[in-house]
């Protein structure tokens, strides 16, 4: 037994060496961590469509949905994706069971606070720098008790 020591030792410390260069993948598979996938996203969407989801990006439940409206936490996110940043208003369409207030940024600028009470809808015009075409557009919502929402997006005006 005390012969077998010295040769499971050497075998143990020879299993546990990790070449770690080649574990990654090689440099044609990496890319950048450029935001999330913009493919796909719209400018726009409806609570109803099934394509809503892929535009949820945090404190939006996907099981509170009663065929119109998703329950939003009193702080959620939704990402859009816009092709021209001139002449856009940002909309939404939300509900809300008690009297509060919704702030809404846009890409982290604070766009506007708004009083909602039952059925709400919000609209502010947006500065073309708010926006970058092409890439992921990120809309968040605070509120005190948290809000329903049917659809929101970035409109043509």
């Amino acid at each position: 037994m005390l012969k077998a020591l010295p040769l499971i030792a050497a075998l143990l410390t020879t299993t546990s060496c990790v070449d770690y260069q080649n574990r990654f993948a090689p440099s044609r598979a990496r890319r950048a961590d450029t935001g999330p996938d913009t493919r796909g996203l719209l400018p726009f969407f409806d609570m109803k469509d099934a394509a809503s989801l892929r535009h949820f990006a945090w404190g939006v439940s996907p099981n509170a949905f009663d065929g119109e409206r998703r329950k939003l936490e009193p702080r959620a996110a939704v990402r859009f994706q816009v092709d021209a940043a001139a002449g856009l208003h940002f909309v939404a369409d939300l509900a809300s069971a008690v009297p509060q207030r919704v702030r809404v940024r846009v890409n982290a600028r604070e766009l506007g606070e708004w009083a909602a009470s039952g059925n709400t809808h919000i609209e502010s015009p947006l500065q073309p720098c708010d926006l970058l075409p092409g890439e992921a557009t990120l809309v968040e919502f605070q509120s005190d008790a948290g809000l329903s929402l049917y659809r929101a997006g970035f409109l043509k005006k």
